[in-house]
């Protein structure tokens, strides 16, 4: 599975976490809780494997869960 760095983005403002910082090729997001992560920014990119696994889970979020939030927006 992979998912394109703005879907991370939009996701992750919707999770309510906001773009503490962007510097270079990576953004770092906070959210009032005391979560944080950092999503690399690499023009219309996709992110996969490890690495979108190890940021869903920071976010709070399950791979399953991502995909049938995907299905239901393809529908």
């Amino acid at each position: 599975m992979s998912v394109k760095v703005s879907e991370l983005e939009n996701l992750a403002l919707q999770l309510g976490f906001y773009k503490a910082r962007h510097k270079g090729s990576h953004a770092f997001w906070k959210h009032q809780d005391g979560r944080s992560t950092t999503i690399p920014v690499h023009g219309n990119s996709e992110i996969g494997g490890w690495l979108l696994h190890q940021i869903l889970s920071q976010l709070g979020v399950t791979e399953e869960a991502l995909s049938t939030k995907n299905k239901k927006r393809n529908n």
